[in-house]
């Protein structure tokens, strides 16, 4: 089943005490409009790619917002957390505030949301509770806010700068870009609908409603109240058949009591403008949950709410209205309808905080921002790789250690050198080459960025798959080229010295592994990406490029009946063209043992592949070793490299 982050359901207190935190004079609403009114009307900011600036300083009462000068209540620092005027950061950046109660004041950009209380040292980020080193307060009228947390709901970046202060930049996405700012509350800048532009979804949005964090994934939306009230889930999936109500229905009930859920009621709503399916469930813990499904061009659209004070199904009723109130459409025109959204043009946005790496890549990949690696549906991909630089590297020396690489790991009929240029990435020299590989399967095309900073080595893969969509990958490698925006004072202040990535070196060296319970030992080159590297388990397994090595350790069998078995499994019954032949059975000597080699070849997704099995035993322990390597990437290096792995096998003592 796909939902239910019932983490943040009720049972948590929200931002939003009835108690007061301070005593105030002055009606807090009064005084946010005062000390946003400080700031003249104009522009956040020109079009995307235009990078806006804050710099401040503790005890100073001047900043500097994109280039002007303006002058400000003193910056103070407590308990190591820098406090600063709420205002400027709708100045200098163009986000919306609104006041809810009597001292929660929400931030808002883009699709995030940050809450504070006024006094208290609890806040929320985009549904996650934050724990503060010190809390919002008023300062001679002047709201004073922590400048990381709200820094960190904005996506802005936070370095040292020359004088002492600190500097806070954000490039705004193209909806954000040039927006005009205004004074006062925004109230969420009038928003009565939520939804996704990309997804084509939209619901009301009460008062109250916070956004969750969903980790970057835009197919599901999770909402809270901040009185804790009910907690909310929209997902958004591609969906090849269409379904009508009943074959909704027979999906929600399914996926119920498949999860030991029971239904408590159920109901095919075939006669909506949109026909829909809806129950109310138990789960095992007791929660009651309302589910929803819509289908609607080519998505499946669920919805899920529970309330923990929901004691009887009927007790949900009362949030019929919010949940009549989803569509399976998105009115771009619609100036009251907040977009949670961040793809535009077909991109979306990526960010490491670590190394201050911003990207953007197709919205249909698949994303994971703290490995910096984005997959395609049909095989493309981006790895971002930040290493070390050896000493003396140049962008030209580094180039040709990627050449011998892919010399030592391609034959020459698997690959071409297309294009390198020199350009500009981030505002730093760079050099982009274009690599064409065949692993067997197609033509797929490479490119490789390379930039140097700071003693680092940034380097950027882009591989357009062949198939259907490679030109449309290749088409868009421009569009992520120009986005990349570069943090290099992230990288220097939250690292010290990083693995190398040196070919030259590591292609010389191996790791001499050894097995106390299996008694063997064998060099493994430094190369080699470990699977499975827990040398006291029975099996063993690395990749390299276009292969991989594995071992296996059995005392339950003899050599004889793991050689029967193995020729039994490669036995192509079907006479299969591409399935796989036993080109040789030999009998032989390995590490001192008889043994048993078996040579196979076959073709495995459109690649041909070579293996090599080696059977052998002693101590009643049998082991055998299987060498897999494509055809495309047998380079007289690779099995040299292999020989040289076997020939290292040898016993423990």
């Amino acid at each position: 089943m796909i939902r239910r982050q019932n983490e943040g359901t009720a049972g948590t207190a929200k931002p939003g005490s009835k108690a007061a935190h301070l005593r105030r004079g002055v009606s807090v609403i009064v005084i946010l409009l005062l000390l946003l009114s400080l700031f003249p009307l104009g522009r956040a900011g020109a079009a995307e790619g235009a990078m806006l600036q804050l710099s401040i300083q503790a005890g100073s009462t001047s900043a500097t917002v994109n280039g002007k000068a303006v002058t400000i209540q003193k910056p103070f620092s407590e308990n190591g957390t820098l406090l600063v005027p709420l205002g400027l950061f709708k100045k200098a950046f163009g986000s919306t505030v609104s006041l809810e109660g009597d001292d929660v004041v929400k931030v808002m950009y883009g699709q995030h949301t940050g809450a504070m209380t006024i006094g208290s040292t609890t806040a929320w980020k985009d549904g996650v509770k934050i724990k503060l080193a010190a809390p919002p307060r008023m300062v001679s009228g002047v709201l004073m806010v922590p400048l990381r947390f709200v820094a960190g709901v904005l996506g802005a970046r936070i370095t040292p700068a020359e004088d002492g202060g600190v500097r806070v930049t954000l490039t705004p996405p193209a909806a954000l870009a040039g927006a005009e700012t205004q004074s006062g509350i925004d109230s969420d800048s009038g928003k009565t609908r939520i939804g996704n532009s990309y997804l084509k979804w939209s619901m009301n949005y009460p008062p109250g409603l916070v956004v969750g964090d969903s980790g970057g994934n835009e197919s599901v939306a999770t909402f809270t109240s901040a009185e804790n009230g009910y907690y909310l889930e929209v997902h958004a999936s591609p969906q090849a058949v269409p379904l009508d109500a009943d074959g909704l229905l027979e999906n929600l009930v399914r996926s119920s009591e498949e999860g030991g859920e029971t239904v408590l009621d159920r109901e095919a709503v075939s006669k909506a403008k949109v026909p829909y399916a809806r129950t109310v469930s138990k789960d095992s813990s007791g929660a009651l949950w309302e589910g929803r499904q819509y289908y609607a061009d080519g998505r499946l659209y669920e919805i899920y709410l529970t309330d923990d004070n929901a004691a009887n199904y009927k007790d949900l009723g009362k949030y019929a209205a919010l949940l009549n109130s989803f569509q399976p459409s998105f009115d771009t025109s619609d100036g009251k309808l907040r977009d949670l959204s961040s793809i535009r043009n077909g991109l979306r946005a990526g960010y490491n905080e670590d190394y201050g790496i911003a990207l953007k890549v197709p919205a249909d990949w698949s994303a994971d921002d703290q490995q910096l690696s984005y997959t395609g549906p049909r095989g493309s991909y981006l790895r971002v790789k930040v290493s070390s630089a050896p000493a003396g590297s140049t962008l030209a020396s580094w180039n040709e250690e990627l050449l011998s690489q892919l010399r030592d790991t391609y034959v020459a009929e698997a690959y071409s050198l297309k294009n390198s240029a020199a350009g500009k990435v981030s505002g730093e020299p760079a050099l982009i080459n274009e690599i064409g590989l065949n692993p067997g399967s197609g033509w797929n095309t490479e490119y490789q960025i390379l930039l140097l900073k700071n003693g680092y080595r940034y380097y950027f893969e882009y591989v357009a798959a062949s198939g259907p969509a490679q030109n449309a990958d290749q088409a868009r490698f421009t569009e992520v080229l120009n986005a990349i925006d570069i943090d290099f004072a992230q990288t220097k202040s939250n690292f010290g010295r990083l693995a190398s990535e040196d070919y030259t070196q590591l292609s010389q060296k191996s790791v001499t592994k050894t097995s106390k319970t299996y008694g063997y030992k064998l060099d493994i080159p430094r190369l080699w990406s470990p699977v499975q590297d827990l040398l006291e388990s029975q099996s063993i397994e690395y990749r390299f490029t276009g292969g991989r090595f594995q071992l296996y350790a059995s005392p339950e069998v003899t050599p004889e009946y793991a050689v029967s078995q193995l020729q039994s499994y490669y036995q192509n019954t079907k006479q299969d063209p591409k399935g796989p032949q036993v080109k040789s059975v030999t009998e032989t000597a390995f590490a001192g043992m008889p043994a048993t080699i078996l040579t196979v070849k076959q073709t495995k997704n459109s690649i041909p592949v070579s293996t090599k099995i080696i059977v052998f035993s002693r101590n009643e322990v049998v082991y055998t070793l299987t060498i897999t390597l494509n055809t495309a990437n047998a380079t007289a290096s690779q099995q040299a490299t292999l020989e040289k792995v076997l020939g290292s096998f040898g016993w423990a003592e």
